[in-house]
């Protein structure tokens, strides 16, 4: 008796899906589409806490080492002052010549 009554009842979704092709192609469709879209969005939501952690941990790198914050530099953080000659000797400059490039020349075919 109980065979019978799954029979009908398997037979009826066959039936469904004959008269109304919504069901057998586009509710599974829409479904993977919507259950899709909600994974990536946790995966997404996932990575950026990761980006959102580690730059963090950054910025209080550089907190510590530059006395800088995101809001701006550090209160009690004094200042060097830059001369700018004294930069340029630290940096070599040479001084040098222009010299053309031979162009390659080009076979004519």
């Amino acid at each position: 008796m109980a065979s019978s009554g799954n029979r009908s009842l398997s037979s009826n979704f066959k039936r469904l899906g004959r008269t109304n092709p919504f069901l057998k192609y586009g509710v599974p469709l829409i479904s993977l589409t919507i259950l899709g879209s909600l994974g990536l969005a946790h995966l997404q939501q996932g990575w950026k806490d990761v980006m959102s952690a580690r730059d963090d941990r950054e910025w209080r790198a550089i907190a510590v080492s530059r006395s800088i914050t995101r809001e701006g530099p550090v209160a009690g953080a004094e200042k060097k002052k830059l001369n700018l000659e004294e930069e340029l000797k630290k940096v070599e400059v040479k001084p040098f010549d222009y010299k053309p490039i031979p162009r390659p020349k080009h076979s004519e075919n």
